[in-house]
Formats: C-alpha cells, structure tokens, sequence
C-alpha cells in the first residue's frame, strides 16, 4: 500500500514583534487588509482551532471545514469537535485540501510541531495583549514571500529542510 502524501499544514496567525495575539479572548486590533488575507488564504480548506478561538469567532467560519479542539465543548453545528488536535489533523488530511491552524496559543504551540509553512502578519506598533504566539526557533524558517501592507507585513515562511 503506498503512502499519500500529507497535506500540507501551516499555520496562520497576526501578531506584534512582541508575540501579542490577543488580549481578553479577542483579537486587539482591526485590521481590515489582515481579515481580507485570511479569508483569501483559508477559503475552500480546512481550518483547525480551540475552543477559545472558536468562542471568539461565534460561528463556523463560511467556505471552510472548521474542526474544533476542546475537552469539554459539545457537539456544535456546521463544526467537528475533537478532544486533541491528533485526533482534528488525522480527520483533516481527509479532506485533501491544505490545513490551517488559526489559534490559539496552546494549538500554535502543537502546530509548531508539525507545520511546514506558516503565514505571519507581523502586526505594527506596541500593543498590549494576554495571549502570546509561542517561541519557536527562527532559524528553522525561511520566508518565501513577503507584501507590505499599512499597518503590518504579511510573511509566508518554509520550514527549512533538515540536511
């Protein structure tokens, strides 16, 4: 039996050079162009988040298989709820279509793990938040492609292949 080959995963995620996502389970800034780019980059796949992000959000996002991870959410219309995010990704790649991990921080910090690109808006100025995009070692990501935008700057980054 062959091996398919794996979907590929990334991760997409606005954050400022300090690592702010959020800021009382909501995103601390309104960025038009942003919003724009992820509904561009995520429309027609698959979209993996907590039950945090998805509370935040307030609905299945439309265009999209939105797969929820949660412990203790029930069932929720027009989303698949998984209790971790092996059990969300193993029933995404059925899907045939690329993954997106679109928060929050503790799925960001399992999707580091396994994700091959991820698409950064580096979000301009200081801005306060309580949620931080975790650590992750820049040397293991190149970016491919960069656009400047008023208020941030858009990067999809590779992970660098391992020699």
């Amino acid at each position: 039996m062959s091996r398919v080959p794996s979907p590929e995963m990334y991760i997409i995620v606005a954050m400022t050079q300090d690592h702010v996502i959020g800021n009382d389970n909501s995103i601390p800034w309104h960025i038009s162009d942003d919003l724009k780019n992820f509904k561009r980059i995520t429309s027609g796949n698959v979209v993996i988040m907590g039950r945090k992000t998805f509370e935040s959000i307030g609905r299945p996002l439309p265009n999209r298989h939105n797969l929820i991870v949660s412990k203790t959410l029930p069932s929720v219309e027009g989303c698949e709820v998984f209790n971790d995010l092996k059990g969300a990704v193993e029933r995404a790649t059925e899907f045939d279509k690329k993954i997106f991990f679109i928060g929050g921080a503790e799925i960001y910090k399992e999707a580091l793990e396994i994700a091959s690109y991820m698409y950064i808006s580096w979000v301009s100025g200081d801005i306060e938040g309580d949620t931080m995009f975790p650590a992750f070692d820049e040397r293991q990501w190149q970016p491919v492609e960069e656009e400047e935008f008023e208020k941030f700057r858009l990067v999809l980054y590779q992970r660098n292949q391992e020699t």
